[in-house]
């Protein structure tokens, strides 16, 4: 199983692992949108539309933190449920994806990353990243 989310009343954990840096990031992606629309995704309409996210930072603990971010705030401003990437694009201390949009619009929950933690070794990739209520001001 690439990613397990463990929810309680106070906190999402999600727990990531992967052989690679790339699925590593990707299946982070695909766990941070279960955590905001639920298991399994929704279903919609694809019409071709995609949200770019990205990150910039100088370690890969803090690239996937921004990259998550970046997803939770684009979950709340498009008008659509959002998809996992197909595919990312790693450059020098930065990350990018394309999210496909589906239709229509679809409840969330509001969350925010509290923290997070990458670990590499001999199995490959493992990211712990635990996930708040947001409390919108």
């Amino acid at each position: 199983m690439p990613h397990e989310l463990k929810t309680s009343p106070d906190e999402m954990e999600l727990l990531v692992t992967s052989p690679d840096r790339e699925g590593l990031f990707r299946d982070a992606l695909a766990g941070a949108l279960e955590a905001v629309y639920g298991a399994p995704l929704p279903e919609g309409e694809n019409q071709g539309q995609v949200v770019p996210v990205q990150a910039s930072a100088g370690d890969d603990e803090s690239l996937l933190v921004e990259l998550v971010h970046d997803v939770l705030r684009a979950v709340r401003a498009v008008d659509g449920a959002l998809r996992p990437p197909r595919w990312l694009a790693f450059d020098d201390r930065r990350v990018t994806a394309n999210l496909p949009v589906h239709l229509p619009k679809v409840d969330v929950r509001l969350l925010q990353v509290s923290r997070a933690a990458v670990e590499t070794g001999d199995g490959g990739w493992i990211a712990r990243i635990e996930l708040l209520p947001r409390v919108e001001a």
